[in-house]
């Protein structure tokens, strides 16, 4: 929310990267004149604006708000344009439909249509298909008149959301068209009730058909227009997770008040290793699917002709010049047997369509030379693999000597390691080094930069032991003048038995409008406890430097990190913290430090509880109408209107158990005579104490309530 603890918002405004306006941290996406969490349109000729943005100022044609076309997203990592939308003349203001994969923050990952321009897709204010932990901030717009907060500048959407006036769409959420959960299978789209907006999962009554999933990075996709799949995959959007490493296909069209009519899986989860992109290509029909974490370039065919899988071979790949090589396309196959041709390029301008070609490489000290083999079948698909030939050099060799493979770190304070390997490389040729160190957290990975030095030093945090995955991975990669490589790695496991500075035994108890969270200090010694509160998602990074301010109240004071509040910095085993919403679950976490490095912490969760004397509004979710006691001493839905029966208080009687009284008269909501039957009238009555006046609610996966 600004100049945040950790960043460098202060080197953005020294560099004029940032205008002091601009010092308002994610809430960035939502100003107009930011070019943060845009989608920009701009003439390519020039840079600047085009005159049909929503936004454009004739006079200014290069600020930030003529070329904005839409805002409000977190990181749109992939788009793709729908083909056959949109029209050619950019007067027109209509550059076609985009789909976008915005990666998401703790919770949801979305799948947006921006097919107007202005749309606000809603980041930081919303996450997924509702208001998120920045909504109710109250964080204000430098940049408009009045400085209004940014939430009433991004109002919840109503059925009849379409404004005529493109630079006035900003003002109301623009919701993803399908977002997915990060912890569980919940996939869901927006629907509205009564100009009342909601949500439906994946395979609920009235949804589209699917099966509902989770990931954790959406990737953004391809739209496929080709017929080399079956036909029902024609004109159909195919889409990725980075995390979860899947595909899935979604039929988009826009009926009523939704865009995706059915979602289905293509491939698994753990199909492939890094999923960072997909592309259609329209010469064969096929897709693309690029794997960051295998250095891979897939091809995926449906059916019909499968593309051929070349393998590629050379009797030698080093040696002194003049050297005779023989290659071998042995092994390279045409899944439906037929004809294969050949293509091979050597890398010194030559070339050969034999399938076992020789040649001969000639260079007057070490060099590498790249060599290209090309298998086609009849029907054009195509495999391709490539070898490295090196003259007047032999490969080198790469052991790390330390730290030792299989090496424990300890988690009572950071860790210094100094890289070591032994390299040789018998020419006696110089090596190039790249050092790089690896965190593994669970399904992902968190790379540092290369490091070129020979025997540089690193820093590990002390992450681990608290339930989750964690390991570190070191990889030496040597290269020599002639192009040849040897690579060694080693992995470092957390000791679990060195003296964690982790906090143990955290435990959350629901209070009314509260939480009380207690932990043990860690037994190695440390320096102090944060402990950080967020609303409905949990968080992923550690604390950065000790410049934190703590406040046991959620709405007071507390350094922002990750959406949440400090609510506590000390060494203390214990606190309460207040002015917590009911209904909501909150996360915390709770981190230890020793010097300047913070360990992973640890983490639970609490719903609080309803405050005895407060009055609630029950609203049922499939319609938007609110619980109301009827004249007759009846319980039924009506619109909300403040009145006395509309108001409900909820009182614990046994341990998760609550009555539920109307206010104008006392009663208690109760199921009639103690019936057990389905179908059975609820009803107001005096409260007896009996079982059927008991009701304990249940909260599921997205924030509803069952009774």
């Amino acid at each position: 929310m600004g100049s945040t603890v950790g960043t460098y918002y202060q080197t953005a405004l020294n560099e004029g990267i940032l205008r002091a306006e601009e010092n308002v941290g994610s809430f960035r996406a939502q100003m107009v004149n930011s070019l943060c969490g845009k989608i920009l349109r701009i003439d390519p000729n020039t840079g600047d604006g085009v005159a049909s943005n929503p936004f454009y100022n004739p006079s200014q044609p290069r600020a930030s708000q003529s070329r904005v076309w839409a805002l409000g997203f977190r990181n749109p990592f992939r788009m793709t344009l729908q083909p056959n939308t949109g029209q050619s003349a950019a007067a027109n203001g209509d550059p076609g439909t985009l789909l976008v994969g915005d990666v998401g923050w703790n919770t949801w990952e979305d799948l947006h249509i921006v097919h107007q321009a202005g749309l606000n897709c809603g980041w930081p204010l919303y996450e997924g298909l509702e208001a998120g932990s920045y909504y109710g901030t109250n964080v204000r717009n430098p940049d408009e008149p009045g400085r209004p907060t940014f939430e009433s500048l991004c109002q919840p959407p109503t059925f009849a959301t379409d404004d005529p006036n493109p630079a006035n769409r900003r003002l109301r959420h623009a919701r993803p068209a399908l977002s997915w959960e990060h912890r569980n299978p919940v996939a869901r789209i927006p629907s509205f009730n009564g100009g009342v907006p909601t949500t439906l999962a994946l395979g609920m009554a009235g949804a589209p058909t699917g099966t509902s999933f989770k990931g954790n990075a959406s990737v953004g996709g391809a739209y496929y227009s080709g017929n080399q799949f079956p036909t029902s995959y024609r004109n159909t959007y195919f889409f990725a997770d980075y995390g979860a490493n899947w595909i899935k296909n979604a039929v988009l069209r826009y009926e009523g008040d939704r865009w995706v009519q059915e979602v289905r899986d293509f491939a698994p989860a753990g199909f492939a290793q890094g999923i960072v992109d997909l592309e259609y290509n329209p010469l064969n029909g096929s897709l693309f699917c690029v794997n960051i974490n295998s250095g891979e370039v897939m091809q995926i065919s449906h059916g019909g002709n499968q593309a051929p899988v070349a393998k590629a071979a050379a009797d030698v790949t080093s040696g002194t010049s003049p050297l005779r090589v023989q290659f071998s396309s042995a092994g390279s196959t045409d899944p439906e047997g037929g004809a294969l041709t050949y293509e091979w390029t050597f890398g010194d301008g030559t070339a050969s369509t034999e399938a076992n070609p020789v040649h001969t490489f000639s260079a007057a000290g070490p060099k590498g030379f790249t060599v290209t083999q090309t298998v086609k079948d009849n029907g054009n698909l195509a495999d391709s693999r490539t070898l490295v030939i090196s003259v007047n050099s032999t490969a080198p060799s790469v052991r790390i000597t330390a730290p030792a493979d299989g090496a424990l770190y300890p988690l009572d304070r950071e860790s210094e390691y100094a890289l070591r390997a032994s390299a040789t490389d018998r020419g006696g040729a110089r090596l190039r080094y790249e050092w790089q160190v690896t965190l593994r957290h669970n399904n992902h990975a968190h790379r540092e930069p290369v490091i070129t030095e020979a025997a540089p030093t690193v820093l590990l945090s002390p992450v681990g032991c608290d339930g989750e995955t964690y390991h570190y991975l070191i990889t030496c990669r040597v290269t020599n003048e002639g192009g040849l490589v040897a690579v060694d790695s080693v992995k470092l496991y957390p000791n679990c038995a060195s003296g964690s500075i982790a906090v143990r035994n955290v435990n959350a108890v629901p209070q009314a409008d509260a939480v009380r969270v207690s932990w043990e200090n860690p037994a190695a010694s440390f320096e102090e406890v944060l402990v950080v509160a967020k609303e409905n998602q949990g968080f992923q990074d550690k604390p950065v430097g000790t410049a934190y301010t703590a406040n046991a109240d959620f709405n007071g004071n507390g350094t922002g990190i990750e959406g949440g509040k400090v609510v506590y910095r000390g060494t203390g085993t214990g606190v309460t913290v207040t002015n917590l919403g009911v209904a909501k679950t909150y996360f915390f976490r709770v981190y230890a430090r020793v010097g300047d490095a913070w360990n992973g912490g640890v983490e639970v969760n609490a719903t609080p509880l309803f405050q005895p004397g407060k009055c609630y509004q029950l609203t049922v979710r499939h319609s938007g109408k609110s619980l109301t006691a009827s004249p007759t001493g009846n319980a039924v839905q009506n619109d909300f209107k403040g009145a006395a029966g509309q108001l409900w208080r909820l009182v614990e009687v046994e341990a998760g158990y609550y009555q539920i009284l109307a206010t104008h008269n006392g009663k208690a909501l109760e199921v009639a005579d103690g019936a057990l039957e389905r179908g059975a009238a609820v009803r107001l009555g005096e409260y007896t104490g009996g079982n059927h006046q008991k009701w304990k609610l249940v909260k599921n996966t997205e924030g509803y309530y069952q009774l």
